[in-house]
């Protein structure tokens, strides 16, 4: 019998209810393959090399697998991704709102499909960046990190909502240069960030392009009034808020900007951007 060499690598730091996921995972991986996917678990340190294993499991948030994209950034191996964070967006995006047992059955399945990563200053992201506003919302969450997910996004974005200035930016898509004040300024691969919040609702992670958003500047009632219908993915008509899809995109700022990316804070003046069609093979539905 031929038998599939699987590293589960998970969170380092990660929840003891984490912990527990990831055994439940093996054993109900021992008692329905009977022996034909042999686990490695990496709690702590994880491998310097993948070679070897046939498919790789990351468990883990959004945070985790951005560590992993670009601890790993060549991977061809197949990967499979576990929900094991606050937010969680790019595991939504890969296979919905569903149980464990089903999520665990689609993996054990072994469907492969090569979705789309982006490059952000030399670092690859799965998700999304998000500059001004959401680098000020990250560096309010990582105060409340404990509650996450889209409440904890909500406590973090609502002072940011009264407080924060829009910014002056120059954008290029290609060889024009555009300047305009904004509000929000977002570049997507997938299309949810902050634990629920659908910011570029038609965004695909197979369709080779990235997702610009940008928002003009607003009144704060206006901050108030839309901030449920962006978090719904009900905005894509809204007038002052514009979508474009492009391969690379340079963004320019007279200020530093804080900025997340992945869930994970970076500072700077100039975001570069670019596309990497199909760069990871992710097991799917």
């Amino acid at each position: 019998m031929e038998i599939s060499h699987i590293a589960f690598l998970i969170n380092p730091f990660c929840s003891k209810r984490t912990k527990s996921y990831a055994l439940w995972v093996e054993e109900q991986v021992a008692l329905r393959t009977l022996g034909a996917f042999h686990l490695d678990l990496f709690f702590q340190e994880w491998p310097s090399s993948l070679e070897g294993f046939d498919q790789i499991w990351v468990l883990g948030g959004d945070g985790t697998y951005n560590f992993f994209a670009n601890a790993y950034p060549n991977c061809q191996i197949p990967i499979a991704f576990f929900k094991g964070g606050t937010g969680n967006d790019f595991y939504w995006k890969l296979y919905g709102d569903i149980s464990k047992e089903a999520h665990l059955n689609i993996i054990l399945s072994s469907r492969i499909q090569a979705v789309d990563a982006g490059m952000c200053n030399g670092q690859l992201f799965l998700n999304g960046v998000g500059m001004g506003l959401e680098g000020e919302v990250l560096e309010s969450m990582n105060a409340i990190r404990a509650i996450g997910g889209l409440i904890g996004y909500f406590l973090a974005a609502v002072p940011q909502i009264f407080t924060f200035r829009s910014f002056l930016i120059r954008l290029s898509l290609g060889s024009e240069w555009i300047e305009r004040r904004v509000f929000l300024c977002m570049v997507f691969n997938s299309s949810r960030a902050g634990g629920g919040f659908h910011f570029v609702p038609n965004a695909s992670i197979w369709d080779n392009q990235l997702d610009l958003l940008l928002c003009e500047p607003l009144s704060i009632f206006k901050r108030i009034w839309y901030l449920p219908k962006i978090q719904q993915g009900k905005h894509e008509h809204i007038s002052f808020l514009h979508f474009q899809q492009a391969k690379q995109v340079t963004i320019l700022s007279e200020k530093k900007l804080k900025a997340q990316i992945d869930g994970e804070l970076i500072v700077s003046n100039r975001f570069e951007f670019h596309v990497l069609p199909g760069h990871f093979q992710v097991i799917v539905p």
